[in-house]
């Protein structure tokens, strides 16, 4: 695995230290010359996003699809994903379950997701999973004697510069706070949690760029097997991440449980944990932050 992420690495490094969208913006063009193009900076976020919450599926007949599901009450950021890619749609997945989908199946708008994609993930394991489904794809072009996508295998790296670190946060990202029952004490965290060891180099990198915020993290194991997390716990370090999340801002609700977040960290530097009454109010506060997550 260790080998496989250097390969991704060896050639980003040499090729492509940024995320790099010409290809698509050239064929969206095409596609759709009366309409505005997505700005890089959501594009940016949308692979993040995807990375934790998107799905590149092959179904056993053979039809290709990207679906993106989340709870019915975030169903805004959704739409805000239709209505920057100005295709694909959002429809009700299931009722019980309280859950909607945005989804692309259509040939022409994968092929333009393809071109999003293709050369600018991040994590190995995703990486595999979408040149397996490029792959499928190319198969049906060639069948239709159209232009294929040439496979780029190369994996990027994110930076404190731009918002792919925004967007695997709203996916796989949470700003927790504890206050202990017996004393005085609190847990103040930022977590990110990615599964396969593949992907730990990764989660590496971005504890070693958050230190440029003085935002000093740590990669630990999870409870459960072959699953990491990156974890930047005290008042100290996480303010660094304010600086970052500030600028380039999470578009899911979790949105507001960072701003939830950052007003318990204040209180907290302000002591309201030390006093019996404003503690309780902090505990009533913390147990909103990630209500609607």
């Amino acid at each position: 695995t260790n080998y496989i992420y250097m390969s991704c690495l060896l050639i980003s490094k040499a090729s492509a230290k940024n995320f790099d969208f010409s290809f698509f913006y050239e064929k969206f063009n095409e596609y759709y010359p009366n309409s505005k193009q997505p700005d890089s900076e959501f594009l940016q976020w949308l692979i993040g996003f995807s990375e934790a919450e998107g799905s590149f599926i092959i179904a056993k007949r053979g039809d290709l699809s990207f679906v993106i599901t989340q709870s019915t009450r975030d169903i805004e950021c959704l739409n805000y994903i239709k209505d920057n890619l100005g295709f694909g749609k959002v429809i009700k997945q299931s009722v019980k379950q309280c859950t909607h989908r945005y989804i692309v199946q259509d040939i022409k708008n994968l092929f333009l997701i393809s071109l999003i994609f293709n050369g600018n993930m991040v994590f190995p394991t995703r990486n595999a999973r979408f040149l397996t489904f490029l792959s499928s794809l190319n198969e049906k072009l060639l069948k239709s004697n159209s232009a294929m996508i040439k496979p780029l295998h190369n994996c990027l790296l994110p930076s404190l510069k731009d918002n792919w670190i925004s967007g695997i946060t709203d996916g796989e990202g949470s700003f927790t706070c504890s206050l202990l029952s017996n004393s005085n004490s609190y847990r103040f965290r930022f977590i990110l949690t990615k599964k396969w060891e593949a992907n730990k180099p990764v989660l590496n990198h971005i504890v070693n760029i958050f230190n440029e915020y003085s935002a000093k993290g740590c990669v630990v194991t999870h409870s459960v097997n072959n699953v990491w997390e990156v974890r930047i716990n005290g008042v100290k370090n996480c303010k660094g991440l304010f600086t970052y999340f500030d600028q380039y801002n999470l578009k899911t609700k979790k949105l507001n449980s960072y701003f939830k977040w950052k007003l318990i960290h204040s209180k907290l530097i302000n002591g309201d944990h030390l006093n019996e009454v404003t503690r309780q109010e902090l505990v009533t506060l913390v147990k909103q932050v990630n209500k609607y997550i």
